[in-house]
């Protein structure tokens, strides 16, 4: 963060607790405070910046869009959007907490769960071909960080989790008797669970330069989150061995963890140069993720669409516009173009999330309409083309629904394994 909006943050939190404009009130009251941002003289200046800060990341839909307006009002909210998106980052990879007591079902503690925190939870035994039990939950929670806490409750239920179900929820299955109890197995680093799962070394006997230890970790977030990308700089990891060396990393510079639409958890694989056989276990590795986020989903509509329809609309970050709407052979195409004031590489061609944003056709009776296929027309850094087909004898009445986050966010994620056993 730079050092003008660290200031103004801190003298957000300084200022305390005054009370904030109720959701109705808030345009306006953003509305206000912007015009302020041009005015004459600096300390009214300074003092809108700082009031727009001070009401937190619910201003950021309603900030005005970029070079909307004078070089200073601009320059000034690009700040504040600024100082405002990174608050938001963190707010979004800190722990959820839970608070829970009582002799519970399985079932009633999930659902409390996932009331508290938005983190589904699903009980995934009989899909894996196990017998649930009626066995009760003994829960004593106290505003517990969610990852810690649900790994309490696994081990009572000698349960673990399976990141990869798709859109049913986070699953929980049976727990093979020979594996470790969960809680405080892994690490856990606010919204982020990092397990150290196995170590490899390989030593290359032809050639001395392929001498390698990798230490596989998985990395698992709250169910709530929906991550683009997670990565790990190389030059961001520090690792110290029993014996006091220090292990250097080796091989690619920047390491991305695979992530796909539905998963709740992905590996990542870290290497380092061979140590010498007197080094026992890794005692402290430190990292730092980078975490690639969409933001709060917004719903763009265009109503009643017909052959040769065009549109633009805009909210907080992203601006959607709607290029053509034509007759393809036996099926209407809808072209779109989506463009955001800042992709932080979320748009880089092996990424697909953005083909899985929804939209669809609305029929004059409220009733979606889902497309046939779709096509990508366009890539580059800040925006992406679609095409969607519909088959729909014709558009009458119809309206096109189009969602996707309007912000893009990086969000840093220190963590420290630690006492990793080397083979």
């Amino acid at each position: 963060m730079t050092t003008s909006a660290s200031w103004f943050l801190a003298g957000c939190l300084v200022l305390g607790q005054a009370e904030a404009p109720a959701a109705d009130d808030l345009a306006p009251t953003v509305q206000k405070l912007v015009r302020q941002l041009d005015a004459d003289q600096k300390a009214k200046r300074d003092e809108a910046e700082r009031e727009l800060v001070k009401l937190g990341t619910r201003v950021l839909p309603h900030l005005p869009a970029p070079d909307s307006g004078s070089a200073q009002v601009n320059l000034l909210v690009a700040r504040i959007r600024t100082t405002l998106e990174e608050l938001r980052a963190k707010e979004e990879v800190g722990a959820t907490k839970i608070t829970l007591t009582g002799n519970m079902p399985l079932a009633d503690v999930l659902s409390a769960i996932e009331k508290q925190t938005g983190n589904k939870l699903v009980d995934y035994r009989e899909q894996f071909n196990q017998q649930p039990d009626a066995k009760k939950l003994n829960v004593a929670l106290e505003k517990a960080d969610f990852w810690p806490a649900l790994d309490q409750l696994l081990d009572q239920a000698s349960m673990t989790t399976y990141g990869y179900t798709g859109e049913d929820g986070l699953a929980l299955v049976g727990r093979a008797g020979s594996e470790l109890p969960r809680y405080k197995r892994g690490e856990y680093a606010g919204a982020f669970r990092i397990d150290a799962m196995n170590v490899n070394a390989r030593r290359d006997l032809r050639d001395p330069g392929g001498q390698v230890l990798r230490v596989n970790v998985e990395v698992a977030w709250e169910p709530r989150l929906r991550p683009i990308a997670i990565s790990q700089a190389a030059d961001a990891i520090t690792a110290t061995g029993d014996n006091g060396a220090t292990l250097s990393p080796s091989g690619e510079e920047n390491m991305e963890v695979s992530v796909n639409p539905g998963d709740y958890s992905s590996e990542m694989s870290l290497a380092f140069g061979l140590p010498p056989r007197e080094m026992k276990e890794i005692t402290s590795l430190k990292g730092q993720l980078s975490v690639l986020l969409p933001g709060p989903v917004e719903t763009f509509r265009f109503e009643k669409v017909q052959p040769g329809a065009k549109g633009e609309q805009r909210r907080a970050g992203v601006k959607v516009i709607l290029e053509q709407v034509r007759q393809n052979n036996l099926v209407w195409e809808v072209r779109l173009r989506v463009v955001f004031d800042k992709a932080e590489q979320a748009l880089e061609s092996h990424r697909t999330w953005v083909l899985h944003n929804e939209a669809f056709l609305e029929s004059a009776d409220k009733q979606p309409i889902a497309y046939a296929g779709l096509e990508t027309t366009r890539q580059a850094e800040n925006e992406v083309g679609v095409a969607y087909l519909f088959d729909v004898p014709e558009l009458a009445g119809h309206s096109f629904v189009y969602k996707t986050p309007a912000v893009l966010m990086n969000a840093q994620v220190a963590y420290e394994l630690h006492d990793v056993k080397l083979p």
